[in-house]
């Protein structure tokens, strides 16, 4: 018998979208009950955050407010008893380090998992699509850096359309035909400009690029975070004693 007693529980700080959160709390438990089977399924807490000020602070610059606002969710979480806490939002991860530096438990960072990721399949250059500033800032390309990957992202007045997609779209889940359309040439130019893969570095953008309309491999972010939240969550089962 599997003694699940051993299973840590996972924090998620969500909200960041709320449809990207549903995305991660479904994908976690059908993880962990595949591995476990039966009716197993994940012990899990989950603080959810209100993302409108989140946006604000982020187009602010104002670092210092997005970090305290996740490290007091993280608080929480330990005080519910997690073992570890992952933060279900690709760009907020930009002050990843910052949240780490204000609290002890420890985070599972979705852009480093998902350049290791990268590296395992042996992909020397992805074409990263994402926010704003996920696209733009340094925070993706020095995790894809320390694995030796180069990134290719799209043109200027893509990223400002994939910014502004995600904001009035995406996170509420009401998304157009155009919207989609756009998003799949968006695609096909970071391919033809020399992407050997497409990375989805943003929870809510698998939501409007289909893998099966590629020739080239698509690591979702969403896929390659929750299975490392999955493999920590799990690591006391298969550890030599």
């Amino acid at each position: 018998m599997t003694d699940t007693g051993k299973v840590l529980k996972i924090g998620l700080v969500g909200g960041l979208s709320f449809p990207s959160t549903i995305t991660y709390y479904d994908r976690i438990n059908r993880l962990i009950n595949r591995r476990l089977g039966k009716a197993h399924s994940p012990r899990i807490v989950l603080e959810s955050l209100d993302f409108q000020p989140m946006v604000e602070w982020i187009a602010a610059r104002d670092g210092d407010a997005v970090a305290g606002e996740i490290a007091a969710a993280a608080r929480r979480l330990e005080v519910s008893g997690a073992d570890f806490f992952a933060i279900c939002c690709n760009t907020v991860h930009e002050f990843a380090d910052l949240v780490e530096e204000r609290v002890a438990l420890p985070l599972i960072n979705i852009c480093r998992a998902t350049a290791q990721e990268a590296a395992r399949r042996e992909v020397s250059t992805v074409g990263l699509l994402g926010s704003a500033f996920s696209m733009e800032e340094a925070f993706y390309r020095d995790e894809f850096a320390a694995e030796g990957i180069k990134v290719v992202v799209p043109e200027p007045p893509d990223r400002a359309f994939m910014q502004e997609a995600i904001e009035r779209e995406l996170c509420t889940g009401d998304i157009s035909r155009a919207t989609r359309e756009r998003f799949a040439r968006i695609a096909r130019d970071v391919l033809d400009a020399g992407a050997e893969a497409l990375v989805l570095a943003c929870t809510e953008v698998p939501l409007v690029i289909r893998p099966e309309e590629f020739d080239a491999p698509v690591i979702d972010t969403v896929d390659v975070h929750t299975a490392a939240i999955v493999e920590r969550a799990l690591a006391p089962l298969t550890e030599v004693t």
